[in-house]
């Protein structure tokens, strides 16, 4: 696969492995900053030919390769104009989630099926385990913890969650938000009456993580690259007293599973797939959904 670059974010080198890895042709690297360090840096650890500290001279290089396809990995502000001007040559995109703050933007790109959004976290494996088990089942409780900083972190932030939780269960529908000075508390649900309670402790000093509830099993994802599920209580006794403490049956670490930051492999051959034909789900109109719900929490 031939593809270009554009954007030279934190990311970028994770992605630029990975390609390199599979043998995938870089054709060209672009910058969003004129007087980008990491442009530079990155060509020069990478070994990339091709660079523009002009993003836009890139798409007219672009135009003389037709099987060029585009990644896109720049500022959240920048993307509304760069995914126009690629749009316009026909080409498939991967572009780094979010895509855009303000879900109105995906309006421009209706019906658009060239598109591929990179939400990693849903290519994981522990996360396409719990899709097999969670996908059908009906009234599962799902307790969600989410500390930011501020509310306006929940758009950035947030929806890697929402799109996690939007993976394995489905279509959600936000019915009820309370907020507090210090939190906002929310439910989820989707057809089958699954219910999904997330509480946004702003400022708070706690980790990201999702238990589903099934029955005697309990999974917990925290952080969201380890995966435990517990299955029924072990009873221990010390000397006149006894504890209760659930039974670890199974654990999946991201961390060991991948040699990449994790998700990362695993989204750049779907990608591949998709260029040929494959049907995804993580497409615009799955960003604008969970867009969409994070505005109505941060409001």
């Amino acid at each position: 696969m031939n593809i270009g670059i554009i954007g030279t974010s934190r990311i970028t080198s994770d992605h630029i492995k990975v390609l390199k890895e599979h043998r995938h042709k870089i054709i060209f690297l672009s910058s969003t900053r004129k007087k980008s360090k990491n442009l530079r840096q990155l060509s020069r650890k990478h070994k990339i030919k091709n660079t523009f500290s002009d993003w836009q001279q890139s798409i007219n290089f672009a135009k003389k390769d037709k099987k060029c396809n585009f990644l896109i990995t720049s500022r959240i502000e920048d993307n509304l104009k760069i995914l126009k001007s690629c749009i316009k040559l026909n080409r498939f995109i991967f572009i780094e989630k979010p895509v855009f703050l303000k879900s109105r933007n995906f309006n421009y790109f209706k019906n658009n099926k060239k598109v591929f959004v990179g939400y990693n976290r849903i290519f994981y494996k522990n996360i396409n385990y719990l899709k097999k088990i969670f996908t059908k089942k009906r009234n599962i409780n799902v307790i969600v913890k989410c500390p930011e900083l501020n509310r306006k972190n929940i758009l950035k932030n947030s929806c890697h969650i929402i799109s996690i939780l939007t993976f394995i269960f489905g279509k959600l529908k936000l019915n009820i938000v309370r907020k507090g000075k210090n939190y906002t508390n929310c439910i989820l649900e989707n057809k089958q009456k699954c219910f999904c309670y997330l509480s946004f402790n702003l400022n708070n000093s706690d980790n990201f993580s999702i238990e589903i509830f099934d029955k005697r099993k309990k999974f917990i994802l925290s952080p969201i690259e380890k995966l435990k599920i517990y299955k029924s209580i072990k009873v221990k006794k010390y000397k006149n007293n006894f504890t209760y403490n659930p039974k670890l049956f199974h654990l999946i670490n991201e961390y060991n599973e991948n040699k990449f930051k994790p998700g990362f492999e695993n989204q750049i051959k779907t990608f591949l797939k998709f260029t040929k034909g494959k049907k995804i789900i993580n497409n615009l109109e799955f960003s604008k959904r969970i867009m969409q719900i994070c505005e109505r929490i941060a409001k």
